[in-house]
């Protein structure tokens, strides 16, 4: 069950969940996001890859390299921080480079990237007094973006299967569901830390994207 839970934390890290949550909403089609050509979302892709996992990770490295962690899975709450800050700061600089480029993307975009840097900030705020699940937080995020956008098609989304984000979202709240047990099992987080991860998580992604918060 431990190998288990631990492969599924690793598929599902709150690394990658910014990336899946980009691919989901580019992968459907829907009114409110026009269609990107190939070579804008190429540019993308690639620019988040670089920006909200490579950055992020090879900083990870440079800390456990330095001694400044343990151990690259942060089980020391208080070694999370430092990791936090830095990739907040990343996120910041990707949020800026990208709404200066003279492409112009889908506002909901920049939406969710705002989301994002809620999320770490709020992540980072909690961290000083519990081990909030970033797990969690990244799926709900997810989750909270689906949710928002479907609500742009229409005010009853949930209930219409020929919605474009109907699948999606039922999908993804199982994963939340698989995700949020496997670090359960683990012993990684208590439930309450979970809960709060799943609330920060929804809310720090679905309100810009809801209302279209961008700066």
């Amino acid at each position: 069950m431990r190998v288990v839970s631990k492969i599924i934390s690793f598929l599902f890290h709150p690394i990658f969940m910014p990336m899946f949550g980009f691919l989901i909403l580019m992968s459907v089609s829907v009114e409110f996001l026009p269609v990107m050509n190939s070579e804008v979302k190429t540019w993308f892709i690639i620019y988040q890859s670089v920006f909200t996992i490579f950055f992020p990770l090879a900083y990870l490295l440079l800390l456990r390299f330095g001694k400044s962690i343990s151990s690259i899975h942060l089980h020391d709450r208080k070694e999370r921080i430092p990791l936090f800050i830095g990739s907040l700061i990343f996120f910041i600089i990707d949020y800026v480079f990208v709404r200066m480029a003279p492409v112009r993307l889908p506002p909901i975009i920049y939406a969710m990237m705002l989301g994002g840097i809620i999320s770490i900030l709020a992540a980072t705020i909690f961290t000083f007094k519990t081990k909030i699940s970033i797990h969690a937080i990244g799926v709900a995020g997810v989750l909270g973006t689906l949710f928002a956008a479907g609500e742009h098609i229409t005010d009853h989304f949930f209930m219409m299967v020929e919605n474009p984000v109907f699948w999606p979202i039922v999908i993804v709240a199982l994963i939340a569901g698989i995700v949020c047990s496997a670090r359960l099992a683990l012993q990684a987080h208590s439930p309450t830390q979970i809960y709060l991860g799943l609330v920060v998580g929804f809310c720090a992604l679905y309100f810009p994207v809801k209302f279209y918060l961008v700066f």
